[in-house]
């Protein structure tokens, strides 16, 4: 149950714009490049359920012409709750289909496909959906190709939760519509948007 916070919420970055625009390059090089990792400037404070890295890209990319719905843990914790509505003003979506941002864990991840996927007019509708690696999946590995990529990268993702590379596959199919996707640690970031082709790789090394 959410319980009322009688604490003032925690501070944002120290610099507002100055970090929020930091980490906004980040997140557009991160886009530009997927499956490189790129370090991320975080606030001093942050609410314990969501961590640095999360916070700040929260800060970042939410306002209050956006939704964001979040699993569970973050959603019940008023701390979470009341930092986010005071730093960012971003309104809490109930259901996670018509939300702007998904801030997800791997177990809590909802099925790609019954997120916004906006429309052929209008891919940019779509929802990105920011996935907390603190938290491991099934620690997978894939090569990714596509736009951004020379030739292809390996990519290690032990958050990649199970049934991933068959949710990511039927998500690009899409294109252009489909979600992109934001892999957030405590300090760093790994964006791969719905261009991003992946395949699996096994123990040995070799292509799935």
């Amino acid at each position: 149950m959410n319980t009322t916070s009688t604490t003032a919420p925690a501070p944002g970055f120290a610099d507002p714009t100055r970090g929020a625009q930091r980490v906004f390059r980040a997140i557009l090089d991160a886009l530009a490049h997927p499956g490189r990792s790129y370090r991320i400037a975080v606030p001093t404070q942050a609410p314990e359920a969501l961590g640095p890295g999360l916070t700040a890209v929260a800060l970042t990319l939410l306002d209050e012409d956006v939704s964001v719905w979040l699993h569970r843990t973050p959603a019940e914790n008023s701390d979470v709750t009341s930092y986010l509505a005071f730093h960012t003003g971003a309104r809490m979506a109930n259901e996670h289909g018509p939300a702007n941002f998904v801030l997800a864990t791997p177990d809590t991840l909802p099925a790609l496909d019954a997120l916004a996927l906006g429309t052929d007019d209008a891919p940019h509708q779509s929802a990105t959906v920011v996935l907390d690696a603190r938290t491991p999946g099934t620690g997978a590995r894939f090569t990714a190709t596509g736009p951004g990529i020379d030739g292809r990268v390996e990519i290690e993702a032990p958050w990649a939760p199970e049934g991933f590379l068959a949710a990511w596959t039927r998500n690009g199919a899409l294109f252009p519509r489909g979600v992109d996707l934001l892999v957030v640690s405590d300090d760093s970031i790994v964006a791969l948007p719905r261009t991003t082709r992946l395949r699996a790789v096994s123990d040995q090394g070799q292509e799935a």
